[in-house]
């Protein structure tokens, strides 16, 4: 599936994006999280969310006998919610609701089904890109609102549910990851929540996760960044304070008081069929107010204490840094005392993942730096922002200007083209078993498998079709020459049983092409050794590279 992102994964400037759900959506924190994300730290990208879920609805116009009240079914307002709001893209999260709380049925599976392909083809009809999220897991072991009810019974219900309901939503759930070609975008919440628990649930076994039906704000944050890594290619490994204690950031405070404020407006601008109607101001006023609310984040953003640049902590016994720098986490490692010049290397990609040589030099006066620009496969893009990258930790920390790139796996495609759009930025390059054709991953056009997915998401990066890439001269075979001419030096670390990254496409025909150019290049090939691990376990043979090379 083509991500919604494009070219270098650039952010959209602006974008209308709706919310439809039940009452998941309707409380709405996710969304509230995501806006809080682009107010604070990309003030400028005018993305405006409006959540019109409405607790209770489905999309399969089902409701149990037990209910208080008819289920609303969002089919009763879709055509108004997108003639009046006019969106881009439109996320819709249905499925808790739609099983009505009763073990697996045929029937209501199929109404489910129906129900949502409906409204993927309304919303097509439209103009808009549709999202469609699975719904997240029922949890029997947070479950506080009534009593869980085994096989059998006459009737089920939200307040009296059926005790496996979890098995309906996963079939539900698998469904909804099934519609690749039907929906623009596919968001799995329900598998990675469920990981998420059992992680949790490892550390303290009566860990809750909500109410059983409703994540809590932990599970909320987990949607929002799903979100924004599908539809903007953002990734966020650090969860902010206020997720985990909404009350104590100012800047939240108004930004929930905004949401909630548009939210109920446009909700009764839309209507609904829940006897239970929101306190609402018209629209036209409550759009009024939100922006009035949105100028006062922006300058609560802009203050010291939120603008999120600098946030310290001990790792490992030593300092480290987190900034977050156009919208993207930062981070540095010191050394407890540097060496001379203040020398630092920079992981391309997957920080601290077998870090034998990182840590040897931060021992030796070294710091380490990583920028999560996770997904860019080293397009333009990607390099524009690490030259933001290193620009500003040269001047905030005083590091010396020339850095040396560590490059591990599709890390190698980061740290080769940035060597050669700026090589008199870069010292030398480390490279271990890396990319170095992207036909060979993740295009899976020689011996290894590739990975589809990632291939279509390189794609979208580059701005390339399957055809075009191959004569683009994207990769880092086609270029041996211009580095080659930078004389930067090389060592590559790489396995000879390589399997997604055979050493025959990627490392041997670069090492062979970059000597014949007259390049300083090193191959360390680990006889017997895959993908992983990487690196050396006993890193002096890589420490004596980088002492040879990049001190001199």
């Amino acid at each position: 599936m083509k991500p919604l992102y494009g070219k270098d994964s650039a952010i959209p400037y602006e974008k209308t994006i709706v919310f439809l759900g039940d009452s998941i959506t309707d409380e709405g924190t996710f969304i509230a999280f995501m806006d809080a994300y682009f107010l604070q730290h990309l003030p400028d990208h005018q993305i405006t969310f409006v959540n019109l879920g409405v607790s209770s609805e489905t999309a399969s116009g089902l409701s149990e006998p037990d209910h208080p009240f008819p289920r609303p079914c969002v089919h009763e307002r879709i055509d108004k919610a997108l003639s009046e709001v006019k969106p881009d893209w439109v996320v819709v999260c249905y499925g808790m609701n739609d099983g009505i709380y009763y073990p697996f049925s045929e029937d209501r599976f199929e109404a489910y089904q129906q129900g949502i392909l409906s409204a993927v083809g309304k919303i097509k009809q439209a103009g808009a890109k549709v999202i469609l999220m699975t719904p997240p897991p029922f949890d029997a072991e947070s479950f506080d609102a009534g009593s869980l009810m085994p096989l059998g019974q006459s009737t089920y219900s939200y307040a009296a549910p059926f005790a496996q309901y979890e098995d309906v939503l996963k079939r539900y759930a698998d469904w909804i990851m099934s519609l690749e070609g039907i929906a623009d975008a596919l968001v799995p919440i329900h598998d990675q929540m469920l990981h998420l628990w059992e992680k949790k649930r490892e550390m303290d076994p009566r860990h809750v996760t909500g109410d059983g039906i409703h994540p809590n704000a932990e599970g909320h944050w987990l949607i929002a960044s799903s979100l924004l890594r599908v539809l903007f290619n953002i990734s966020l490994e650090q969860t902010p304070e206020y997720v985990l204690e909404p009350g104590s950031s100012d800047l939240f405070t108004v930004v929930l008081e905004r949401h909630r404020l548009l939210s109920s407006a446009w909700k009764e601008h839309i209507g609904h069929t829940n006897p239970g109607k929101a306190d609402a101001l018209p629209i036209e006023l409550a759009l009024l107010k939100g922006a009035a609310l949105a100028s006062k984040i922006r300058e609560l953003a802009a203050l010291p204490e939120n603008e999120g640049r600098i946030r310290t902590s001990s790792w490992k016994g030593y300092e480290r840094v987190d900034f977050m720098l156009d919208g993207r986490e930062g981070l540095i490692v010191f050394p407890k005392q540097f060496a001379a010049g203040k020398p630092w290397i920079w992981r391309a990609e997957f920080f601290d993942a077998f870090a034998y040589a990182d840590m040897a030099l931060l021992e030796q006066g070294w710091a380490i730096a990583y920028y999560r620009l996770s997904n860019m496969y080293g397009c333009p893009g990607a390099v524009e922002r690490m030259r933001t990258f290193q620009s500003y930790v040269t001047s905030t920390f005083e590091l010396t200007p020339k850095t040396v790139l560590f490059g591990f796996s599709r890390g190698g495609l980061y740290a080769f083209n940035y060597a050669v759009k700026y090589p008199e930025q870069v010292k030398l390059l480390y490279l271990d078993a890396p990319v170095l054709d992207m036909q060979s991953w993740p295009g899976g056009k020689g011996e290894g498998p590739g990975a589809q997915a990632e291939w279509e998401e390189c794609l979208s990066v580059y701005d390339r079709t399957e055809e075009s890439i191959a004569t683009a001269g994207c990769s880092p075979l086609d270029r041996v020459e211009e580095l080659a001419t930078a004389n930067i030096p090389v060592l590559i670390v790489a396995g000879d049983v390589d399997i997604p990254l055979p050493i025959a496409e990627n490392a041997l025909p670069f090492e062979q092409q970059y000597r014949q150019l007259g390049g300083t290049i090193k191959l360390i090939v680990k006889p017997g050794v895959g993908h992983h691990p990487h690196s050396l376990e006993q890193p002096e043979p890589i420490l004596a590279f980088i002492r040879q090379y990049a001190q001199q």
